[in-house]
């Protein structure tokens, strides 16, 4: 994409602050960009790289007298850098269905479907219109996936699953694999049939590597616009509240019950058959065990800190212990 700095201002609704006719043609970090990209200041960390800054222009939420590069002021970085990331994103190759996928005669594609070398739909699968479906993705039997979602390579979505429109599903996550249900009988363990299914809104991105195991009986159910990070793992039977937002390496127990417009923390960890309210928030590497009734943020890791000070600071915690 070419276009030039007063194009983008005119776009996004801001203020230009230098040459309306700078070129640009890609994007680029106030570190490390170059002559004819375009980035963005959210952070006041990130000022110190102003005046040194190779780039041709930058987003920026008020005028920088000190950067010697021009400057599109606006309300919202994050927002205007949102829209305008999506202006530079390479477009999507034209609608084709590989000759080297496999596709059952029974299976339904909408109109202008994509479909990769390798990939597999499964009897009675439905897809929607617009979808793409990456090379050697898996779509089980009676799988339905709402139009124009984008399912990535190596995606595994197995059967009684149902998943919305506009869904993004990253590399090798897997959708409706069994869950996690034993029961010890005789001295040993023996599995527990999983009967239910996974129920997936509209919106919804799932990460790479990310798992979701379908339910036991009644299904697992993802809501609306909810975002996945990578490696996250959900259990059977997990309701997850519209717009909640997971970040990467979360752990989720079996029967957990998320409101609406959470935020997790990366790698948080949930002990099963617990309920968290609408808005409550997790710091990264918080351990849930019991049920949150009230909106808010709530922490419970320990940062790192140098060993021979964690040494004083646990020795002092086992002498309170005792002191009980």
């Amino acid at each position: 994409m070419k276009t030039n700095a007063g194009d983008i201002a005119v776009r996004l609704g801001g203020t230009l602050h230098g040459d309306p006719a700078t070129p640009i043609h890609g994007v680029g970090t106030l570190q490390d960009g170059q002559a004819g990209e375009i980035g963005f200041l959210a952070d006041a960390h990130y000022r110190q790289y102003l005046p040194t800054s190779r780039l041709a222009a930058v987003l920026v939420s008020e005028a920088y007298p000190e950067a010697p590069i021009t400057q599109i002021i606006v309300k919202d970085v994050k927002r205007a850098w949102r829209h305008l990331a999506d202006d530079f994103a390479p477009p999507f190759p034209p609608p084709t269905i590989s000759p080297q996928a496999h596709i059952d005669p029974s299976a339904i594609l909408g109109a202008d479907v994509s479909i990769g070398a390798g990939a597999v739909i499964g009897a009675g699968a439905n897809i929607g219109d617009g979808c793409r479906i990456a090379p050697l993705a898996y779509i089980a039997d009676g799988v339905t996936i709402g139009r124009d979602s984008n399912i990535g390579s190596g995606v595994r979505i197995l059967e009684k699953t149902t998943i919305g429109a506009r869904a993004n599903i990253l590399a090798n996550a897997v959708i409706g694999e069994r869950g996690f249900g034993n029961n010890f009988e005789d001295g040993r363990w023996l599995p527990v049939a999983q009967l239910g299914g996974v129920r997936i809104g509209d919106d919804v991105e799932i990460g790479a590597c990310t798992t979701i195991d379908r339910g036991a009986v009644s299904d697992t159910i993802i809501g609306n616009g909810v975002k996945l990070d990578n490696h996250i793992q959900i259990g059977h039977n997990v309701h997850i509240g519209d717009h909640t937002v997971i970040a990467g390496s979360a752990v989720i127990a079996g029967s957990v019950t998320f409101g609406k417009y959470c935020v997790v923390g990366g790698a948080c960890v949930f002990t099963g058959h617990i309920t968290i309210c609408d808005g409550a928030q997790f710091t990264g590497h918080s351990s849930i065990s019991k049920s949150i009734h009230q909106p808010g943020a709530y922490s419970s890791g320990i940062p790192a800190m140098p060993a021979l000070q964690w040494k004083k600071f646990f020795a002092k915690l086992k002498l309170l212990a005792k002191e009980k």
